[in-house]
């Protein structure tokens, strides 16, 4: 009997390793050029607290560059509540990590040109259509279609594109 109680209690040890191992994902993505994303969602469906959400994103970014002895300048910050029972709230905050007196810090964001200034896009559209065109590059890279090389080098064309 105790035998099996030992054999029991080390096969729900593993199981519960496994579960921990593979719930785990990155917390910071970089998204090149100090540019970087954080995405904090909501433990369960009921959650539906986007404000929440965002400050705990925002937090986590601030931390992120004390951490690194760098300043953060928030690109954009959104947040998203799905339908009821079709996924789970969350919010997504991307940010530039700069060393202090950086011209990055001060310039104008797009979406901070004057009213009518030619060819410019929304800050969240470009932001949004950036991140998601990084995330697709990436899988792709994690798919083996993409090389190492090749996935760098449409990355910088992605990001030279988005300045």
């Amino acid at each position: 009997m105790k035998t099996l109680g030992r054999i029991l209690s080390a096969a729900l040890l593993c199981l519960a390793t496994v579960g921990i191992a593979s719930a785990a994902k990155p917390d910071v993505v970089p998204l090149g050029n100090d540019t970087f994303s954080i995405t904090r969602q909501a433990k369960t469906a009921f959650t539906r607290d986007t404000d929440k959400l965002k400050a705990d994103a925002t937090a986590a970014a601030q931390k992120f560059c004390d951490d690194q002895g760098k300043q953060m300048r928030v690109l954009s910050l959104t947040g998203k509540v799905p339908m009821f029972s079709t996924g789970y709230a969350s919010a997504t905050i991307i940010f530039k990590a700069l060393n202090a007196g950086d011209p990055g810090l001060t310039s104008p964001l797009p979406s901070e040109a004057p009213a009518g200034a030619p060819g410019e896009k929304s800050l969240t559209s470009s932001t949004d259509d950036l991140y998601n065109a990084l995330l697709k590059l990436d899988d792709l890279r994690k798919k083996g279609i993409l090389t190492d090389e090749e996935f760098q080098a449409e990355k910088k064309k992605i990001l030279s594109h988005s300045n």
